[in-house]
């Protein structure tokens, strides 16, 4: 683990080269600024899973170029498939510890149409679009939030909408949002307003975000997303509370988003007494199934996958490609009376079987990409070789006995027929399984700029998007460092708005 990268200097936070570095079985980075001198800080907790996820990847950290974290200067093409846009800075909660704590900021940020019009149309002519996710502050305190929908989808983009989902348990206004099709990612720590206590200062959040909840499965016609941020001796207990809502509410809840609490507040606006990192995440889900062995992987490993899943589906995962040590993921399958770990239907450990699949991955890639997808005798061609690939490993590892219903080797041609015709998975799957429901459930640091580095940002696919103010370009940053710049980024786009709205209003008063 000597390998060096850049990180940001905790005092001044210019870039400095840093290198990861064990002690006592953690990882901490470890940053050497010219101007302060050395410092470092913990990475994780599990220096094994840690470097188990780089093994995995079969990662080598000399083949990452040079990231030295200077994002408005970089021209490096990240091609995001996950776009945050802020549409305001305004918020109804105002948490202490949310990653755009606004009310520190000074002014107000609330672009007009027009800045949301130009964005999109930027991104739009992006290849493949990405999917837009409306963020903030809290994107429902806009009165016209419906409009910046219209706009996402007049210019063919995917939107979801980030919130804390007060605003939702008003019936009839999340009615009106549900009407969009639009899916939402709402903000849920748990059903103990405790918790909403200790994290938010706002213990009454807990009885609108389940207010908001009910609403949403009365009138939703999407699958939805529960963002949890996870916290040591804060909401760890309740996690096992939390998946068995899930459990409850899936029919209209399809993932879980878990966010490691991390330090991105100023000092005395809010206290914890241990850091929570990624692997803490993982350790605290599986001690909330203990009857269950639950594996994380990282999520990135989609890229490699890619290989294989071309053939069936266009869909890329979001976060394919991106390092081994950010997102992480595994899946809980319900046979419709609980949720089990993915291992459950497994002879053999997932990181045993990832590997294995990564490996014949790297092996089949080079004669699989010379076939095209678009023309149907090579991706039927394509289809086969994958079959006959996979099926020897999935018989290793797959226990058939609690999956199928029917004979294995026709069972799989039948999923796979299925999902080749262009069927959705989960109606193959309980037609043929008994696999009822599945529960995506993804670790996702917005990481604080102590621990940041170089490395985990050369490939992100998500990233925030904004009008450059001194340009007018499109631009995106990635997500992690997006908050070096934000301040700065939309106090200039405030003030250039402002006075556009200022000639407007001294032009139409001369009329």
């Amino acid at each position: 683990m000597s390998e060096t990268v850049y990180g940001l200097c905790e005092n001044c936070k210019e870039r400095a080269p840093a290198s990861h570095f064990v002690r006592d079985g953690k990882v901490y980075i470890r940053k050497v600024c010219p101007k302060c001198g050395p410092s470092e800080r913990l990475v994780s907790t599990d220096a094994a899973a840690w470097q188990a996820k780089r093994d995995l990847w079969h990662y080598d950290p000399e083949a990452v170029g040079p990231c030295a974290i200077n994002c408005l200067e970089c021209a490096h093409a990240h091609h995001p498939r996950m776009v945050f846009l802020d549409v305001t800075n305004r918020c109804n909660m105002n948490c202490p510890i949310c990653i755009n704590n606004t009310p520190s900021m000074g002014f107000l940020f609330e672009p007009p149409l027009e800045y949301f019009d130009k964005v999109l149309a930027g991104l739009a002519a992006m290849d493949p679009k990405p999917t837009i996710q409306l963020f903030g502050g809290e994107p429902t305190v806009r009165k016209d939030l419906f409009e910046i929908i219209d706009l996402c989808r007049k210019h063919g983009l995917r939107v979801r909408i980030v919130t804390n989902g007060i605003k939702l348990a008003d019936e009839e206004y999340c009615q009106k949002l549900c009407a969009t099709k639009v899916p939402v990612l709402i903000a849920f720590d748990g059903r103990d307003p405790a918790i909403y206590d200790r994290l938010r200062k706002n213990p009454g959040a807990a009885a609108k975000k389940l207010q908001a909840l009910e609403n949403l499965r009365k009138h939703s016609t999407r699958k939805n997303t529960l963002m949890t941020c996870v916290a040591r001796n804060i909401n760890d207990r309740h996690m096992g509370d939390l998946i068995r809502f899930a459990h409850d509410g899936r029919d209209y809840i399809t993932a879980l988003h878990l966010i490691p609490l991390t330090e991105t507040w100023k000092e005395g606006e809010f206290e914890t007494d241990v850091h929570t990192t990624i692997e803490d995440v993982e350790h605290i889900i599986g001690e909330a199934l203990p009857d269950e062995r639950v594996e994380f992987v990282p999520a990135g490993l989609g890229f490699k996958l890619d290989t294989f899943t071309r053939f069936f589906t266009p869909t890329r995962l979001t976060f394919g490609g991106v390092h081994p040590n950010c997102e992480s993921m595994t899946l809980l399958l319900s046979d419709g009376e609980r949720y089990h770990a993915l291992s459950h239907y497994l002879k053999r450990p997932l990181h045993e079987v990832a590997e294995q699949i990564v490996t014949l991955a790297e092996q089949l890639g080079p004669g699989l990409g010379r076939l095209d997808t678009r023309r149907f005798w090579q991706r039927l061609r394509g289809q086969l070789r994958v079959v006959r690939a996979l099926w020897r490993p999935a018989r290793q590892a797959l226990d058939f006995r609690r999956i199928f219903k029917g004979r294995p080797f026709f069972t799989v041609l039948r999923i796979l027929g299925g999902l080749a015709l262009g069927r959705k998975g989960k109606d193959v799957l309980r037609r043929h399984t008994r696999i009822q429901d599945a529960l995506r459930m993804i670790v996702l640091p917005f990481e604080e700029y102590h621990s940041i580095d170089g490395a985990r940002l050369q490939n992100c696919t998500a990233g925030f998007a904004f009008e450059d103010p001194d340009t007018g370009d499109v631009r995106t940053i990635p997500v992690c460092s997006f908050s070096l710049y934000k301040t700065d980024i939309q106090r200039k786009l405030a003030a250039k708005y402002a006075a556009a709205s200022a000639r407007d209003e001294a032009a139409a008063a001369n009329v």
